[in-house]
């Protein structure tokens, strides 16, 4: 698993790329989010455009950023999920979850009206 990082204002965007099968860099992954929330992001949007699979360790990696973020009142958008990893969202049934974007624009216009809801 890679990553990049980004903010757009308020919002933490983090691109992930490659296989999410644990690893290392599940630790760095969970401090990653702990900063941003800490720095005053209210959302953080995870782009998947590059993710080809993950496995249950991967699913944990979610849902670990998405309890960070629901603990603060935040939002955790998934953006462009893949057909492998939609499967396995699906599967384990946390697309019902999860709040989807199909691009980042999208999820950025959803994290910013979720703001002002």
């Amino acid at each position: 698993m890679q990553w990049q990082s980004r903010w757009d204002d308020d919002v933490f965007i983090v691109e992930l790329s490659g296989k999410l099968m644990g690893g290392p860099e599940v630790d760095t992954f969970h401090d990653l989010v702990r900063d941003a929330v800490k720095k005053g992001s209210g959302a953080v949007v995870i782009d998947m455009s590059g993710v080809d699979w993950l496995n249950s360790w991967g699913v944990g990696l979610l849902v670990s950023a998405y309890t960070t973020m629901r603990n603060v009142n935040g939002l955790l958008i998934l953006v462009a999920c893949g057909p492998k990893v939609s499967s396995v969202l699906h599967m384990t049934r946390f697309d019902t979850v999860f709040t989807f974007a199909p691009d980042v624009p999208a999820a950025l216009k959803t994290a910013r009206t979720a703001d002002k809801g």
